[in-house]
């Protein structure tokens, strides 16, 4: 996949297919029927996400795995556990409930229910306000100050060793990038090397900010928007959130990450090293993730990584002049 193509669209389970025990259980924690459904179908992860609609007219958005994924089990837990500690004024919907439905017999599923945040996913290819609105959200969310321990520290938990991964040829496939990358392995493991301190920081990290895990909302008279989907959630430098997502800005359709930089600068004293750094980590981590075997239930992932990797070469490699 080229870094100017978008992965293939998932199809997620939609609320009728849930098995019958899973509905009723949900529609229990609701304390009503659930009369309208509306599935979204972006993002990586398996599983039902829908908007549910209620006899009320309550509606909530929910999430539910079963047992056969367990990798996105673990993230609805991790998530269920981080939004609980999120600081307050933070912009995303409220997190209501979580709960482990055994009512399937060997099957217990994961449920996570929110407010259903007002808007939509922002268009694709990307609207030049609508990409500004998730920019000035990415930086909403670091200016967030986060308690030393409230939230685990991006920098305790970013991929190490992806680099010296690649040149261990651990997984096959490194002559497939672009060759620049072979002839500077050791050069761009020693940048990454300085990627936790370049993360560290009082701020809100979310972890994992792109378009599908945003809702923009044109009610105001502008797009404004909020976040979704906080199983990374963490406490760092305030600028990772922008700087991490526009990889995927690029796949959708928006400017280069230079363009976008140029009209929506990072959080003042910003260092540029700092920056490099993580952003050498980042290619890293796209690259080898990108060589891996998918994980249960999210096979397209991997493509979308790799396409990402293609995106932070060609930065990594302006940035250093080359």
């Amino acid at each position: 996949m080229s870094s100017t193509e978008t992965p293939p669209a998932r199809r997620r389970p939609t609320w009728p297919q849930l098995p019958a025990p899973v509905r009723a259980a949900v529609e229990e924690r609701l304390g009503e029927r659930v009369t309208r459904w509306t599935s979204h179908d972006g993002g990586y992860s398996a599983g039902l996400a829908s908007v549910l609609e209620t006899a009320s007219g309550d509606r909530v958005f929910v999430k539910a795995v079963d047992s056969g994924n367990d990798f996105t089990q673990h993230l609805y837990r991790e998530e269920a556990r981080r939004v609980a500690l999120l600081p307050d004024g933070v912009p995303t919907p409220a997190f209501r409930w979580s709960a482990t439905l055994d009512v399937v017999a060997g099957d217990p599923w994961q449920v996570l229910a929110f407010d259903a945040g007002e808007g939509r996913s922002p268009r694709v290819p990307w609207d030049v306000d609508e990409l500004g609105a998730v920019v000035e959200l990415a930086s909403r969310i670091g200016a967030c100050e986060v308690p030393v321990g409230a939230l685990p520290e991006a920098a305790d938990e970013l991929p190490q060793g992806r680099w010296e991964e690649l040149a261990a040829r651990t997984h096959p496939g490194l002559d497939t990038f672009d060759p620049w990358v072979a002839k500077n392995l050791d050069r761009l493991a020693g940048l990454a090397s300085g990627a936790a301190d370049a993360v560290r920081g009082p701020g809100l990290v979310h972890g994992d900010l792109r378009g599908d895990n945003a809702l923009v909302d044109h009610r105001a008279g502008r797009a404004t928007a909020v976040a979704v989907d906080w199983p990374n959630a963490a406490r760092g430098a305030a600028y990772v959130n922008v700087v991490g997502m526009l990889p995927a800005v690029v796949l959708e359709g928006g400017p280069a990450p230079e363009g976008v930089l140029a009209a929506h600068p990072l959080p003042p004293g910003t260092d540029d090293e700092a920056v490099t750094a993580f952003l050498a980590l980042e290619t890293g981590y796209f690259l080898s993730s990108s060589l891996r075997p998918p994980p249960p239930g999210i096979p397209h992932v991997r493509a979308f990584q790799r396409a990402q990797g293609e995106v932070c070469v060609a930065w990594l490699r302006r940035r250093l002049g080359e």
